[in-house]
């Protein structure tokens, strides 16, 4: 097969993303979607990220052999949680995304809406009721799925026309468990999630996808403003993908992250700021790899 397989979902994977902090404190940093706290509050937000990446050519071509390519990949998300019942949460992404790629020899942009998704979040351990009087914590457990409203392109010279994709054509199922403690001003909060993918009427599919991520915040009060920085470190495998059920051969990856968060939180706003930087990379197919990402977003509960 020609061209790179390698594809970022504009979405998310259950994890990754902003959020507000709740009052109760029984929460992590608020750069991360997955954790959802002010549990009894609705949830409306907007995010931006910027994430780049660079991908080698390997071509017995000469002229091609070599080449390298960049893309940048610019998205804001959309996003909203809304309280169903108690301690059960239905959260909405909404991406749209602007691409830009070159190398020495072509350059292309793609804009336009990203793959939808619905995560539903249920409560185990009720946060506005924790035990204890400085030790907090939550646990939740979440599903979802990933509807195909993202544009997914594909012609018979080239597998793709860009390797990254505003989506993947098809529709996947989403899963994730996320513990969260928190003693008195510090705090840590761990995840791990499984992307379950479909083929699409094209008949390929991308491979699924298993992470996981730890992260460690602080949390300070001045007057009304609450500001909590965070690092952590997150994981992800992505298996190789498989086109007209035949394995496509070294289209696996793997990636380590080192997030760093700032989230500043003042009466129904919040703001949050992230960056992450990449510190393993391994993407067997075409040298395709991420090169860092960072993100900023506000949101408002009410």
């Amino acid at each position: 097969m020609k061209n790179r397989i390698a594809i970022v979902l504009l979405l998310f994977f259950v994890s990754g993303h902003s959020s507000m902090a709740q009052s109760c404190c029984c929460t992590g940093t608020g750069s991360n979607y997955s954790i959802l706290p002010n549990l009894n509050k609705h949830i409306l937000g907007l995010r931006y990220t910027h994430t780049d990446y660079q991908s080698k050519t390997q071509s017995l071509n000469s002229e091609l052999d070599g080449m390298i390519t960049y893309e940048h990949v610019n998205t804001v998300d959309l996003f909203g949680r809304f309280n169903l019942m108690k301690q059960l949460q239905l959260s909405v992404f909404l991406p749209i995304s602007f691409i830009q790629e070159h190398s020495t020899l072509s350059a292309s942009k793609t804009v336009g809406l990203g793959d939808m998704s619905f995560l539903l979040q249920y409560s185990v351990l009720d946060p506005l009721k924790c035990n204890g009087k400085t030790a907090k914590h939550q646990l939740r457990f979440g599903i979802g799925t990933k509807l195909p409203s993202g544009e997914f392109n594909k012609s018979e010279n080239n597998l793709y026309s860009t390797s990254v994709q505003l989506g993947t054509g098809s529709i996947d199922f989403l899963a994730n468990a996320i513990y969260t403690f928190r003693f008195k001003k510090i705090g840590f909060n761990a995840q791990a999630g499984y992307k379950l993918n479909t083929s699409n009427p094209d008949q390929f599919k991308f491979g699924d996808k298993v992470d996981g991520s730890v992260n460690f915040f602080y949390v300070a009060d001045i007057n009304e403003v609450r500001i909590m920085p965070s690092v952590g470190l997150t994981y992800a495998h992505t298996f190789e993908n498989w086109n007209k059920h035949q394995l496509v051969y070294l289209s696996y990856s793997d990636i380590v992250n080192a997030p760093i968060s700032l989230d500043i939180y003042y009466k129904r706003i919040a703001i949050t700021l992230s960056g992450s930087p990449v510190i393993y990379n391994r993407v067997a197919f075409k040298g395709f790899k991420q090169r860092y990402s960072v993100s900023g977003g506000v949101f408002y509960n009410f």
